[in-house]
């Protein structure tokens, strides 16, 4: 019912529309009206309530509404079913709840309007306020731990393809799957797997994209190397939309990528690469490595190429772009 209101809400936007109109169209009590609407408030949908005039959703494009994302998948596997609540601590922290009470089908996707306690890769806060995408996927590929880790930048590369054709900015990649517009970081992806190295039980892939933030929703701190949608174009973007696109384009390299390997993205991910060819700083965990970023091998790793001609690989770590300064 809740979803039914807020669908209302969103049709008659920039109009208010009365408890009347409301109980009478979807069959219930005014009194339940103002129940489910008190509610949504709780939620964090931002709805207004005028003596005389009724109810209004400011920022509609920021409601997400499961039941209109249902309607609009392209997969009737894939997202569904959707675990949706306005605020989670995280969405992959959430997923690994479920996935240890229920059994949650491949392709169940685990939505929250903000997360209060979002993780990016290495440990570090991710930002969630509202205004964002924050979702997870529950995948059970049938593959190793080695394999399955290439997932984060076959999903890098579906990320920055779609949020490309969806704003018309040349969107990149930062090895390993972190996606950059103009030079910021405006979305990222974190893995986590269970089971056994040769036979992983599910893996779940979390992704967060900055969408219709504005500066001052950043922490102070980040805000010279963060950016939205919102920011690069202009404009406010749906999000219930925007996640249909990105799992329709998430959906399509999942499975090329289960039934040819990694080979077919090889290519790609290096034209989304922004510091392919370039001089970058590469912190392992457990030292730096300086040099320029010659390659991709075939199991994901930069191939980094010294000042003394050596070429070092290096499956894990984080790169800092030495012409500007980063996080």
């Amino acid at each position: 019912m809740k979803d039914r209101i807020l669908a209302k809400l969103k049709e008659t936007y920039p109009d208010y529309i009365s408890g009347a109109q409301l109980a009478e169209s979807l069959g219930i009590s005014r009194v339940a009206v103002w129940k489910h609407i008190e509610s949504l408030k709780e939620s964090g949908y931002d709805i207004v309530a005028v003596k005389g005039k009724g109810y209004y959703l400011q920022h509609p494009e920021q409601a997400i509404i499961p039941s209109v994302i249902l309607e609009n998948l392209a997969d009737p596997c894939w997202g569904r079913p959707i675990f949706y609540t306005g605020q989670a601590e995280s969405t992959n922290l959430w997923a690994r709840q479920l996935l240890e009470n229920e059994a949650v089908p491949e392709g169940a996707l685990v939505l929250a309007g903000q997360q209060t306690g979002g993780k990016g890769r290495l440990g570090r806060r991710w930002s969630s306020p509202w205004g964002g995408l924050y979702f997870t996927l529950i995948l059970r590929p049938a593959l190793d731990l080695q394999r399955a880790s290439l997932l984060s930048l076959v999903m890098a590369v579906a990320c920055a393809r779609s949020l490309q054709q969806n704003t018309g900015c040349t969107c990149g990649i930062k090895w390993p799957n972190d996606v950059f517009i103009q030079g910021r970081k405006v979305g990222g992806i974190l893995l986590e797997a269970s089971g056994e190295m040769d036979k992983l039980d599910y893996v779940i892939a979390g992704i967060g994209i900055n969408v219709n933030l504005m500066p001052q929703d950043f922490p102070e701190e980040v805000r010279h190397m963060a950016t939205s949608l919102a920011i690069a174009t202009g404009h406010s973007y749906d999000l219930n939309q925007l996640v249909v696109s990105l799992l329709k384009d998430l959906r399509q390299d999942y499975y090329l990528f289960l039934q040819k390997g990694f080979q077919p993205f090889r290519e790609v991910y290096k034209e989304y690469c922004i510091h392919w060819q370039q001089p970058i700083m590469v912190h392992t965990g457990k030292n730096y490595v300086k040099g320029v970023h010659k390659d991709l091998d075939a199991n994901g790793s930069l191939l980094v190429e010294a000042a003394n001609g050596e070429i070092i690989s290096i499956s894990t770590g984080d790169v800092h772009l030495i012409h500007y300064q980063e996080e």
